[in-house]
This record gives C-alpha cells, sequence and structure tokens, in this order.
C-alpha cells in the first residue's frame, strides 16, 4: 500500500523544535511529501502553521535555520535584567512577544484563517492548541475562537478573519515567559486569559481521529524527549520573585509533560517519531549553529529509526481505526 500524504501533529518545546523539523526532513527524504493537515502546540504550533500555509518540509527547515530567537526575548528598552522581571509582576509575562507576533505573521504573508478553508468541509487545515486558564478549558484553534470577542468589540471573532499568527501567539505563550493574550469570553462577558496549550496538551496526536469512518491517510505525531524547560538564566529571574512565580513555573512544566506521557497509548506510539532533544532548553535562544545542526541530525536519525519499524498495514488511530485498504479496514468495509 503506497502512501505519500500524511496529517502532522507537533509537539511543543521552543528551540527543541529544531529537533522535528529533522524528522520531517527525513520523512520527506523517504516519500512523504504531502502534509494535507497540521496541528502543532507552542512552538510545534510554528511548524504546523508554515506547513499549512504551502510551504514544503524544505522551506520550514530554512525557516527555523533563520529564526531570530533572540529577538523574540523582547522584553523593553532597559533588558532582560530590569524590564523582565518587572514584565512578570506587571504584566504576567518576562518577554512581550509582540516582536514574534509580528515576526511570524510576516513569514506567513499576513494569512488568516480564511486562506486554510478545506473545501467542502467547513473545517480548516490547521489546528493549534491554547488553554484558557480563567474558564480552565483547552482551546482548539480557530475553531474556540467564535467563542471569545476581542476588547472593545461586540460581535464574537471569525475565525476566518483571524490572522493565523495571533493564533500563533496564543498557543504558544509560555506562562510567565510571554505576557498571556487576554480576550473576553462573549457568553459571560469577563476577562479570559489565554497561554500556552501545552500545560493541557502538548502532543495532540489525537487531534485528527475520527470514529465515525476509516481514516484516508495516516497521521504522524512528532515530539520531544530529554532537553530542559525553560532556560536556566530566565528561570534563575522568575525565581527571585520568589515562591509564588517558581512553583508556578514547576506547575506548568509538570502539566505540559506529565498528561501527554499518560496518554501515550499503543495508537500513539505506533505512529510518533521521538526526538532526542538532548541538553537543549526550551528557551536556549542564543543557541549556536553547531548546535541546531546537531539538532536537525538527532531529528534525522529519529526518523529513520521510527521509518525503518514503520509498517503502514498495522497503522490504527484512538478508535481503533484503520487505514482505508489494509486488510482490517477492508475487512470491517464488507461487512457494513
Amino acid at each position: 500500500m503506497q502512501i505519500s500524504e500524511a496529517d502532522g501533529v507537533f509537539q511543543g518545546g521552543g528551540v527543541k523544535g529544531i529537533g522535528l523539523v529533522g524528522a520531517l526532513l527525513e520523512f520527506y527524504d523517504h516519500g512523504w511529501t504531502g502534509w494535507k493537515q497540521s496541528a502543532g502546540t507552542s512552538a510545534g504550533a510554528i511548524i504546523a502553521a508554515y506547513l499549512a500555509c504551502g510551504h514544503t518540509p524544505l522551506e520550514t527547515a530554512e525557516l527555523l535555520e533563520r529564526v531570530p530567537f533572540r529577538k523574540f526575548v523582547d522584553t523593553g528598552r532597559l533588558g532582560r535584567f530590569v524590564s523582565g522581571p518587572w514584565n512578570v509582576l506587571a504584566h504576567r509575562g518576562f518577554a512581550k512577544g509582540e516582536y514574534f507576533r509580528h515576526w511570524m505573521d510576516d513569514q506567513l504573508n499576513g494569512t488568516t484563517f480564511r486562506d486554510l478553508r478545506i473545501d467542502g468541509t467547513g473545517s480548516w487545515c490547521l489546528k493549534l492548541i491554547a488553554a484558557d486558564i480563567t474558564n480552565r478549558e483547552m482551546l482548539v484553534l480557530p475553531d474556540d475562537l467564535r467563542r471569545y470577542r476581542r476588547e472593545g468589540d461586540d460581535a464574537p471573532i471569525d475565525p476566518d478573519s483571524f490572522k493565523v499568527a495571533d493564533a500563533v501567539r496564543m498557543s504558544m505563550s509560555i506562562p510567565f515567559f510571554f505576557e498571556p493574550v487576554t480576550l473576553t469570553h462573549h457568553a459571560s462577558g469577563e476577562e479570559a486569559t489565554i497561554v500556552d496549550g501545552g500545560i493541557l496538551s502538548n502532543f495532540p496526536v489525537w487531534l485528527f481521529d475520527v470514529d465515525h469512518r476509516d481514516p484516508m491517510r495516516p497521521t504522524f505525531g512528532f515530539r520531544l524527549k530529554g532537553g530542559r524547560g525553560v532556560g536556566s538564566g530566565v528561570q534563575r529571574y522568575l525565581r527571585m520573585l520568589g515562591w509564588p512565580a517558581a512553583m508556578g513555573f514547576d506547575l506548568f512544566h509538570t502539566a505540559s509533560d506529565a498528561w501527554d506521557k499518560r496518554f501515550m497509548s499503543n495508537s500513539t506510539r505506533v505512529r510518533t517519531c521521538a526526538v532526542d532533544a538532548g541538553s537543549v532548553g526550551t528557551t536556549d535562544f542564543d543557541l549556536s549553529a553547531g548546535a541546531r545542526r546537531t539538532l536537525i541530525e538527532s531529528g534525522r536519525r529519529a526518523a529513520r529509526d521510527f521509518l525503518a519499524g514503520f509498517d503502514i498495514d498495522d497503522y490504527f488511530n484512538t478508535f481503533g481505526r484503520k487505514l482505508i485498504g489494509t486488510p482490517t479496514a477492508a475487512d470491517r468495509s464488507t461487512r457494513a
């Protein structure tokens, strides 16, 4: 059974996400050339969005090579040592996140979700995960945007007119590191604080699974293992603010990893390529060119090992459904 198209789900992990691009390149070299739908959380949202906007894995790798990571730490004119801790106290985030949002919008040429509509389905080819910590809910963007409105607006947000870069910014709002995004909940009229989706699901490989039909193509998950959390320098600044910031910081990292590790079912393992991030930290924005190349090669090596043992006939999703054309799926269709 020959298939060259798939859906891709990319885990969050900040700078470590460079390793996921290495895996993506190896998949490309093995004939997996088309990514019909993509999804991601936090840094994985960058990769997913770039693919969804029509870019190839090769172009995505080139994007990650030129990402100005250092400039993402836009603390303010007084610098990291003064403005950063003040931002945490006054605005709930070490960095403003505005440089990233504008940079991402430039890379995507101002794309809105209207451009990513799947014909005849009423859905979009990109899904991003964020978290509404005010209402304690996981958000799937752009679908759940209808439940909110921007400050000063009376009408709920129209997902089609929402910029993809703004959704990526919402998904990667690492608590305490980036300022959270604030929206108004349309039903209650209350202010809602939106942060990194990784606190609820850092690896939503289940996102494209449905139970009412057999899948036409596989979903592959690209996740990270190893590595460190937010860089030690930022940790030091946050811990200087006392135990509330330190405890909240530790809670975030526990939440972002624990559930997805527990959820590693057989249907997840059979389609997941795990990339070793070594000792790289999530916010190691000063990563050298050599360290980036090491991450890329780690991703390529992980993908080679995964694909060497992958059999398309063994694929099944979280509902136990096999791919159309495989023996079990064909038997099910005949019985129906």
